[in-house]
Formats: C-alpha cells, sequence, structure tokens
C-alpha cells in the first residue's frame, strides 16, 4: 500500500511552519550545496514547498525532508542516517501526488511520482547517490534523462 505525501507547507515561511530541527546549518548547508549543484534560482527555494517523513532512518528521530522546488517538476531531499547524521538525499522529477510505496531498494522505500504524460515514476535509493529516477524508466521526462547523466 502506497502512503501519499501531502506538501502543505512553504521552507520561505522559516516561521512556525518550518520546526527547528528542518532548518538547522546542517540542512541550511545541504540546500545551499544542491542549489548550487543543480542551478535553482532563489525564486525556485522561496515558494518551495515542504513536508517531512522517515524514509528509512530512524523513526524516532528526526525526520528526512522532501523540498518540492517552485515552478519546476524537481524534488530535492535531504535524509538522515539511523544515526541522525544529515545528508542529501537524491532528487525525484514529476509532479504530485508523490507517494511511497511498501518495497524497498537498497534499505528505503521506492518513491513515485506522477508524470506529467501520464504513469508514475519510480525512484530508488541508492547509497552512494540517494534518490534517484529509474534510468529505464519509458516516461521519464528528457531534461530528467539529463539531469541522470551529469556526473557532479
Amino acid at each position: 500500500m502506497n502512503e501519499y505525501l501531502a506538501f502543505e507547507r512553504r521552507f520561505s515561511g522559516f516561521g512556525p511552519a518550518v520546526r527547528p530541527e528542518e532548518r538547522t546549518q546542517e540542512i541550511l548547508d545541504i540546500v545551499d550545496g544542491f542549489m548550487h549543484r543543480w542551478g535553482y534560482s532563489a525564486g525556485n527555494l522561496i515558494g518551495a514547498e515542504l513536508t517531512a517523513g522517515h524514509l528509512g532512518g530512524s523513526p524516532e528521530g528526526a525526520p528526512d525532508l522532501i523540498f518540492r522546488m517552485a515552478a519546476l517538476d524537481y524534488f530535492e531531499i535531504v535524509i538522515r542516517s539511523r544515526n541522525g547524521t544529515v545528508s542529501y538525499g537524491g532528487w525525484l522529477t514529476g509532479t504530485l501526488p508523490v507517494s511511497v510505496s511498501s518495497e524497498q531498494v537498497n534499505g528505503r522505500p521506492v518513491l513515485l511520482t506522477t508524470c506529467r504524460e501520464g504513469g508514475r515514476i519510480r525512484h530508488e535509493f541508492d547509497p552512494l547517490a540517494g534518490y534517484r529516477p529509474v534510468a529505464d524508466a519509458v516516461n521519464l521526462p528528457l531534461h530528467a534523462v539529463r539531469r541522470l547523466s551529469d556526473p557532479a
């Protein structure tokens, strides 16, 4: 059974909508890293929506974060290891809804997004690169195929 994620908070609110454990310096450093790596604008972050959940880390610890980047079909992930260490968790492409599958790959659940042309896009966790769309998906948008080939 899939669990659907709700993106109901704006990260730029930085007030009560974003909890203290979601805006630590470690997290801001990771956000800064993916902003520069993928060439996002400040507007993409200002309008980003946020959801939190546990994607395989410690369920009693602080949650993992998924940013739905404004005006783009991308989501960026900040994950926590079992010991609570924060790191870049990869990216998703597609639109809402985003769902968490009961299926696991490399100790983390498979995530599914919706393709604008129809169908779902499957994303699996790679221990070295984080979440990424499955490269052989027939409905993968060209911009995502290009991003997958980026060695950075």
